[in-house]
C-alpha cells in the first residue's frame, strides 16, 4: 500500500512537471513570434531611417549646391559633403564590380 502511494505520487508529479513543460514551450514560442515581429520591426525601420538620412544628405548637398556658399565654412562643409558622396560612390562602385568578378 506504501508503495502504491508513493508511485501514485510519482505519476501526479511527473503529469504536473509535463504540464508546466508544456506552458513553458507555449510560452517561449510565443515569445520567438514577439521576437520575430520586433526584428521585422526594427529592419523597416531601420531601412526607413537610411531612406530619410539619404534623402537629408541629398536635401543638404542641393541646397548648398542652389547657390554660392556665403561663409568659408559653409564652402568647407560642401566640399566635404562633396568628397564623402564621391567616396561612397566610389565604394559602391567597387562592390559592384567585385560581385561581377566573384
Amino acid at each position: 500500500m506504501l508503495l502504491e502511494q508513493h508511485i501514485q505520487r510519482v505519476e501526479e508529479k511527473v503529469l504536473l512537471l509535463l504540464k508546466k513543460l508544456q506552458q513553458e514551450q507555449a510560452d517561449n514560442a510565443l515569445l520567438k513570434e514577439q521576437l520575430q515581429w520586433h526584428q521585422q520591426t526594427m529592419a523597416q525601420q531601420q531601412q526607413a531611417i537610411e531612406s530619410l538620412e539619404g534623402k537629408l544628405q541629398m536635401a543638404k548637398i542641393a541646397n548648398v549646391a542652389s547657390g554660392p556658399p556665403s561663409t568659408q565654412e559653409e564652402d568647407e562643409d560642401f566640399k566635404k559633403e562633396m568628397r564623402n558622396k564621391i567616396n561612397d560612390y566610389i565604394k559602391e562602385i567597387d562592390r559592384c564590380v567585385a560581385l561581377l568578378n566573384g
